[in-house]
């Protein structure tokens, strides 16, 4: 058995000063620009919108170092730059199949025969219909109306260093999101949703980037006074760069469409139906828009991201493979 040697105390000390200025020139200022840009807010905003979870990217994250970890196996990495390539195509293709799994349960679940919403019963439904609210509807953060749910999103201009000096970029620096129980009517009777476990979509899912209201506010400008009112809930304070508040909502009388699992109460809502967690149901989310619209929003989407990414990963796999081998 052979015994390394322990390096000398000279060789420590040079291990340790690399070690101090690789962190002080690249690991702090590493860390200072993704605060900055607000990376982790921009990751949070874009995983909601595509309903993309941490289980599910770490799943994407274990096939990919699995993918790499067996090329490693099979041979030498190439240093070359269709390598780099073909490791971004694959990467892209999994990312895209994962949208398409994280909307799977989705996509089955408007799948449903679209039930009456006076005549619906215990198990797995779809229900589309006009929303209005049980108690005090909510008051929207930017546009100060009533609103049954909303998602807001609040954006800041700030300069980033490139190769020509400067630019600005918008950068998330708050997201919020609420939503109170209302009702669903197609004229048939209303039929109760506790929205508290639900995905509330308050745009189609396939309108990524559509905002409902946006407030935009000049660096040297006030903000109105119910959006100022709102910085305590966001966690954010006063600044003098430019910012974007925007918010998606769904507001009483609007068409919504619901899929969960139906139950009945024994006391509480003045009907005994409400549609609550998922229960036996594929997926409970509640979105804006009606029946049809919403179903082919999903399916677009899912069927879209799974096309893409199929021929993405197949594409990027192959390439890095031939290089490899």
């Amino acid at each position: 058995m052979v015994v390394p040697d322990v390096p000398p105390t000279e060789v420590l000390a040079l291990y340790s000063f690399v070690a101090v200025v690789l962190v002080l020139l690249v690991g702090v200022p590493t860390a200072f620009l993704f605060r900055y840009v607000r990376l982790g807010t921009e990751c949070r905003r874009l995983a909601r919108r595509l309903r993309l979870e941490w289980p599910l990217l770490f799943g994407a994250l274990l096939v990919v170092g699995a993918w790499f970890g067996l090329l490693r196996a099979l041979g030498s990495i190439p240093d070359t730059d269709w390598f780099l390539v073909g490791s971004a195509v694959f990467i892209l293709g999994v990312f895209s199949l994962s949208v398409a799994v994280a909307n799977a349960d989705w996509y089955r679940a408007t799948n449903l025969p679209v039930s009456e919403t006076g005549f619906v019963r215990e198990g797995p439904v779809q229900v589309s219909g006009e929303a209005s609210p049980v108690d005090a509807p909510l008051t929207g953060p930017v546009s100060d109306e009533p609103c049954l749910a909303y998602a807001v999103t609040v954006q800041e201009r700030r300069w980033l260093p490139n190769n020509h000096g400067s630019s600005r970029t918008e950068v998330p620096i708050a997201l919020d999101s609420d939503a109170t129980t209302f009702t669903v009517d197609d004229g048939t009777g209303p039929v109760l949703v506790d929205p508290a476990a639900a995905d509330v979509r308050p745009t189609r899912p396939s309108a990524i980037v559509d905002r409902d209201v946006t407030v935009a506010v000049d660096g040297d400008e006030s903000p109105p006074d119910h959006v100022s009112d709102s910085f305590d809930d966001l966690d954010i304070g006063q600044s003098t760069n430019d910012r974007r508040y925007r918010e998606d909502h769904i507001q009483p009388g609007d068409t919504v469409h619901v899929v969960g699992s139906c139950r009945s109460v024994a006391h509480g809502y003045d009907r005994n139906r409400v549609i609550t967690e998922a229960g036996d149901a594929p997926a409970f989310v509640t979105t804006s828009g009606d029946a049809e619209t919403v179903s082919g929003s999903v399916h677009r989407l899912v069927r879209g991201s799974a096309g893409i990414g199929c021929t993405l990963a197949a594409s990027g796999a192959i390439l890095t493979l031939w290089l490899t081998l």
